[in-house]
């Protein structure tokens, strides 16, 4: 009896305390407050939840709960959500006076109200306790008590923390939702589809960027082009356990990132990308977040650490194996603080990285800089982490304006931390490249617009920097011959540097000139522009060695046969006048390119050289007047003979002519009989072919910048490289600009319009 007693006191003092709580809120309207800042209006009560908009400063809101002191919950615009109380400033409001008497409404809600708890007092102390057994009664009660059950429960996880989200739950009732904070992207159901050839099999290892493209064969490389075109059409494909392709379609998309700047776009695409391909969900949202990272978008980034908590804490066991520091820690000899140094970076996707051999020096040299930082900020008496410190707490302050001790603070410090290595690590590999003669360098300004923030960085560590790497530069290795003959192939120009050393070092030895020559012309096997080498070292050594300087220069002619565009470089009047000292020497040499372009035996052609300038009878003196006059008597048969001279020397591809301009000079042109002079509105002194002048227009058209992606696909359309593509065009305006006309700057290829100007017929 005295437990009945006791049980209904307790039900007396709930049904009091929820009277007043229903007479205090009917009588008190939600509280409207106004923001001082710009705020995420977010689903739950942290920064950990989705936001759902911008609430910009000023706007007003209606706060509806106030139990936590950090967030409130409030409305706005219809729609119900948490801002941080921090920013939200109470709206002075005056209100109407109440009358002394309650108004007709008020008095019929104060009635309805007194009989509802009158009623439930009542029902209350009149309820017998009775237990609970099973009988009939029970299945059609169990889902009420499993209703008041679950309400309990939840009332109960409401006291002991405000932040947990209540859940309702009815036993079997499938309309029912349960509501929690947790959010979730929605993507529609996506079925894959069977590839019905059959996916060409491709043996799975890492894949670290785009360029691994280039190691599959035609076969994969035509599925995986089909691949992507479907995927960006809304079409996908089970691949069946072939990995690499949906790897390297991830880095297809970040490297078109780089040239639409679309944050959006880049997530839905990985988002999808992720959802079908499980194993590149991680990678593509690390990826992602560091791109948000890189243009400042903090929203965006808390948001994808709160959707992604649970996935990074299941990831893949070879997704530390993926970092940087892991992958080479056993080829760099790496101790546990230098291994946790490079996983602090990411995986730079550019050409020069790509190949190894600089990029394990880069890497070096990037311990070996911020050892030495480490050094010289203990000697200033503080410390790396602290300087670090600094620069970031500037750069959360003053560029992103997040106040001290925040969540948006204290994550960009983390953030900002990273991005300052990285950003070391862009000032070591353009040393390396600036030592490996690679001149093309990648853009290490800040994107930060504050200057203090710019000042700040500049002074602390970036001054010091380049102090540092000027000393330690020299302790790097030279690139080895495989390393020489990529850097050769990406910088098509780079032989030149090479190539002066050769020159301004020659010591009258044709022979140490002609290996020097070839030795280099071996590095540059894939370089399109090796033919130049040739025809450059000819001309150098024609005023000194005939011989040497008529076997470079069929040298240069047998690889220009062989190049996508036959560019038939000539040698100048005074060139051929020091080779050639007799028109039977020129006859000879005549036969032998004749021979060379039909029949493209390169030791044949080098024999016949030899012989040219060989003593082979002695010089019968004629008499030049008779001989004038049998021609004049003869003119007739002389043409004659003449074009059956000319017709023994060409085939149907190529033709030779030879000029004599006096006793002592001729001139030798050798023309490509497919070639046709084309009509164009550039200067008929640079010999443009027809898909010059198409990509020349093409340029115009496209305000003379042309992304790399879209020029490759029109140089293959054509059936040629892109690299001897655009350098075939470089050569033959080379003499008219003294530079070339076609660069490459980022992911585009350039023209200056001033150079295009110049080559444009006035």
């Amino acid at each position: 009896m005295h437990g009945l007693i006791t049980n209904k006191k307790r039900i007396l003092k709930t049904i009091i305390t929820i009277f007043f709580a229903v007479i205090t809120s009917s009588l008190s309207a939600s509280d409207e407050y106004k923001t001082t800042t710009n705020l995420n209006f977010r689903s739950g009560a942290g920064s950990e939840f989705l936001s759902m908009g911008i609430i910009k400063k000023g706007e007003t809101v209606k706060v509806t709960d106030k139990t936590n002191p950090l967030w409130y919950r409030a409305e706005y615009q219809s729609r119900a959500g948490y801002l941080f109380s921090e920013y939200l400033i109470p709206v002075e409001v005056e209100r109407p006076k109440i009358d002394s008497e309650p108004n007709e409404s008020n008095s019929s809600l104060l009635v309805i109200i007194a009989l509802v708890i009158v009623a439930i007092i009542i029902y209350a102390f009149n309820r017998k306790k009775t237990p609970i057994t099973p009988s009939s009664n029970y299945s059609s009660n169990s889902n009420r008590i499993h209703r008041e059950e679950t309400i309990n429960s939840s009332l109960q996880s409401k006291k002991a923390s405000s932040l947990s989200p209540i859940s309702y739950k009815v036993k079997n009732d499938d309309s029912i939702i349960d509501v929690t904070g947790e959010s979730y992207k929605i993507i529609p159901a996506i079925e894959l589809k069977k590839y019905g050839k059959g996916i060409p099999y491709w043996a799975h290892h890492y894949v670290y960027s785009f360029s691994e493209i280039k190691y599959a064969t035609e076969e994969q490389k035509n599925f995986y082009f089909h691949f992507k075109t479907c995927f960006l059409n809304g079409e996908h494909y089970d691949l069946e356990g072939n990995t690499n392709y949906a790897f390297i379609l991830l880095f297809d998309l970040l490297n078109e990132y780089e040239n639409h700047k679309d944050i959006p776009i880049l997530e839905k695409q990985l988002d999808i990308l992720g959802y079908c391909y499980p194993k590149t969900k991680s990678y593509g949202v690390s990826f992602l977040m560091e791109k948000m990272d890189a243009c400042g978008d903090i929203d965006g980034l808390s948001r994808l650490k709160a959707q992604n908590t649970k996935e990074f804490n299941y990831s893949y066991t070879d997704y530390d194996y993926w970092r940087i520091g892991s992958k080479y820690k056993t080829k760099l000899n790496l101790n546990d603080e230098d291994e946790a140094l490079l996983n602090k970076l990411w995986y730079p996707s550019n050409v020069f990285c790509n190949i190894e051999y600089c990029y394990l020096e880069i890497l070096k040299l990037f311990i070996a800089t911020i050892a030495e930082l480490t050094n010289k900020y203990n000697q200033e008496g503080t410390s790396l982490d602290e300087q670090f410190s600094i620069v970031a707490d500037v750069i959360a302050k003053k560029h992103f304006n997040y106040r001290f001790g925040s969540l948006n603070y204290k994550y960009c410090i983390e953030s900002t931390t990273k991005e300052i290595y990285s950003h070391i690590f862009k000032h070591c590999e353009n040393c390396v490249r600036e030592q490996y003669g690679h001149k093309r360098k990648i853009n290490t300004n800040s994107y930060y617009s504050t200057t203090e923030v710019n000042l700040a960085l500049e002074s602390k560590i970036i001054s010091k920097v380049s102090e540092i790497l000027p000393i330690l530069i020299s302790k790097i290795k030279p690139p080895d011959e495989l390393t020489e003959i990529e850097l050769y192939t990406l910088n098509t120009n780079r032989w030149k540097l090479k190539f002066d050393e050769i020159t301004t070092n020659y010591k009258d030895d044709p022979k140490q000139f002609i290996d020097d020559i070839m030795s280099l012309a071996n590095l540059n096997k894939k370089n399109p522009s090796v033919e130049i080498i040739f025809f450059e070292a000819s001309k150098f050594i024609s005023k000194s060695n005939q011989e040497a300087a008529l076997t470079l220069y069929i040298h240069y002619l047998y690889h220009d046969l062989k190049s996508v565009v036959f560019d038939n470089r000539q040698f100048t009047k005074t060139i051929q006048k020091s080779l050639f000292k007799t028109n039977e020497q020129l006859h000879e040499f005549e036969i032998i390119v004749s021979e060379l372009i039909n029949d493209k035996n390169l030791e044949k052609a080098l024999l016949g050289i030899s012989k040219i300038y060989a003593v082979k009878r002695k010089k019968i003196k004629l008499d030049s007047e008779s001989i004038k006059e049998v021609q004049e008597q003869h003119s007739e048969t002389v043409e004659l003979l003449n074009e059956y001279l000319n017709d023994e020397y060409e085939d149907e591809h190529s033709a030779i002519k030879t000029q004599e301009i006096n006793t002592e000079e001729v001139k030798i042109e050798i023309t490509q009989k497919t070639d046709e002079v084309q009509n164009s509105n550039y200067l008929n002194s640079i010999l443009f072919n027809q898909l010059h002048i198409a990509v020349l227009e093409k340029f115009a058209k496209n305000n003379f910048s042309i992304p790399q992606s879209e020029f490759e696909s029109f140089a293959k359309s054509n059936g040629v490289f892109t690299n001897q593509l655009i350098e075939s065009i470089n050569e033959v305006c080379y003499e008219t600009l003294d530079d070339v006309l076609i660069e490459e700057e980022d992911d585009y290829y350039i023209i200056s319009p001033n150079y295009y100007q110049n080559i444009l017929a006035k």
